[in-house]
């Protein structure tokens, strides 16, 4: 069977499954425009997993239209007429020239030549794995492992490893799990964090800005990296640890030619994007008036205002960022669209007057009642962390931030943190480097490089699984509990 008889298959199949649902009679509370919900639900998981999540959004977007608490007008507006779509869109715009430029090479050696990363092995092995780390936080982690890759076997020339060497698998598992997690740490062009802090935001009418995010997401992180590296030395024991001399990578700083005047004000422009993020959110005590009033401007102003200035700046007479140039190459046009489509969906699940969430909760409800809320707050970060190690990060944060809102938001009010809950799904769905299907593009160019293996990949990224679980319910969620209520 070829690949188009196949998605026509299963393009019949997952139509023909969820009309199957909708016809069904509906149990009291969930009203039969809630089963049609969860019809359409069904249908759009079933394309996403077996076909893409691409032109199937569309079809998505058009059996919401047909709802009639909705209709087209509604769900067009819902779908893309959304802070969080515009958000994405001119965050990917504005990130696509600093990929273009030697910040990953230059912010790489500023790393691993200082003269801490100098003194040994794991010095130097932890600086890099927080320099990919902190890369991670604002470039896309596709982009920026194979922007990285050539860069990575430059090093591993320099250090004198070659193929096989414990250490150099090592980095590489290392710098694929650390690229992957950043992309959890922040919103900042990252999608399923965005998702997961718009699906929130769509079911209670509470906003989480960007510095609400990082402040959970960060530091979380930033211990997963250091309780990675202590897994590394204690557990992994690379033989050949002690050949790695730090003092060779000197030779890299001749390699990594000096910021021009373009890369200056890309990263200029950056900085006050982030700025305008974070700003409001540390003046918020002593100016409430002042944090209002930016914040009111939407998470979707700042990247904006950002993509303006490189249109308008000029590099030896040339526009800094071309239009042409970054929506066809910049944009991942496929995530927008079923961010926008996701959104909509996720918004219609969590609609009062669909009936669904009365009804989960009604049937959740023995379950929940039996689970400690630490029970509770371990299953959906482990369901989360699971599935998107065999599953897409969208569709695993799309599905496990639905059920979360139903639940959590069903138990008396103060039980449980769902903001903290649904943000760290979001944050989850970044620890996905087990197997190929968990982020096809990080694992599967790591385990074609020759420098790691898939059963390595599965063995630590399982392990590091576990203590991604870990953090964030004893050091993420108590944060997110604090900041969010």
């Amino acid at each position: 069977m070829t690949k188009s008889q196949k998605d026509i298959f299963w393009l019949a199949a997952s139509l023909a499954a969820g009309f199957a649902v909708r016809f069904l009679p509906a149990p009291a509370p969930l009203t039969q425009e809630g089963l049609a919900v969860l019809g359409i639900f069904l249908t759009s998981l079933m394309m996403w997993i077996t076909i893409s999540i691409d032109w199937p959004s569309l079809i998505t977007v058009f059996l919401l239209g047909f709802l009639p608490h909705f209709g087209f007008g509604n769900t067009l507006k819902g779908t893309f007429g959304n802070t969080t779509v515009a958000f994405l869109l001119f965050t990917f715009m504005l990130v696509y020239p600093l990929s273009q430029t030697h910040f990953v090479r230059r912010c790489t050696v500023t790393f691993i030549t200082n003269a801490i990363a100098r003194r040994g092995p794991w010095s130097f092995v932890a600086f890099l794995f927080f320099a990919v780390t902190f890369m991670g936080l604002f470039i896309s982690p596709s982009v920026l492992f194979v922007a990285f890759m050539p860069f990575l076997e430059d090093i591993f020339q320099v250090l004198g490893l070659k193929k096989g060497s414990p250490s150099a698998n090592m980095i590489m598992l290392g710098t694929a799990f650390c690229i992957s997690l950043s992309s959890g740490m922040t919103a900042i062009g990252h999608v399923w964090p965005t998702m997961a802090m718009g699906y929130y935001t769509a079911a209670t009418g509470r906003d989480v800005n960007q510095f609400q995010y990082m402040a959970m997401g960060i530091p979380t992180g930033v211990l997963l990296v250091v309780l990675l590296l202590l897994v590394f030395k204690f557990l992994f024991r690379p033989a050949d640890i002690h050949a790695i001399d730090p003092q060779k990578a000197m030779g890299l700083r001749g390699t990594v030619p000096r910021a021009d005047s373009r890369e200056k004000i890309i990263l200029g422009t950056m900085a006050l994007t982030v700025l305008l993020w974070v700003g409001p959110s540390l003046v918020k005590g002593w100016n409430p008036g002042l944090y209002k009033s930016i914040s009111s401007l939407t998470t979707a102003m700042p990247p904006l205002l950002g993509c303006i200035i490189l249109f308008i700046a000029r590099h030896e007479g040339k526009p800094i960022m071309n239009f042409k140039e970054v929506m066809t190459k910049g944009v991942l046009w496929a995530s927008i669209v079923m961010t926008g489509a996701a959104t909509m969906l996720g918004s219609a699940l969590t609609h009062n007057e669909m009936g669904i969430k009365a009804w989960l909760s009604g049937m959740l409800a023995p379950v929940a009642s039996g689970l400690p809320v630490l029970g509770l707050i371990l299953f959906f970060f482990a369901w989360c962390v699971l599935e998107t190690n065999f599953s897409s990060n969208i569709v695993t944060t799309t599905v496990v931030s639905a059920v979360a809102l139903s639940v959590c938001q069903a138990l008396p009010a103060g039980v449980i943190s769902v903001g903290a809950v649904v943000c760290l799904i979001g944050f989850g769905a970044g620890i996905c480097n087990m197997t190929p299907a968990g982020q096809s593009t990080i694992n599967t160019v790591a385990i074609g490089s020759g420098w790691t293996t898939a059963r390595d990949m599965f063995v630590w990224g399982g392990i590091f699984a576990l203590l991604a679980i870990l953090a964030m319910t004893f050091v993420g969620y108590p944060i997110g509990s604090v900041i969010l209520g």
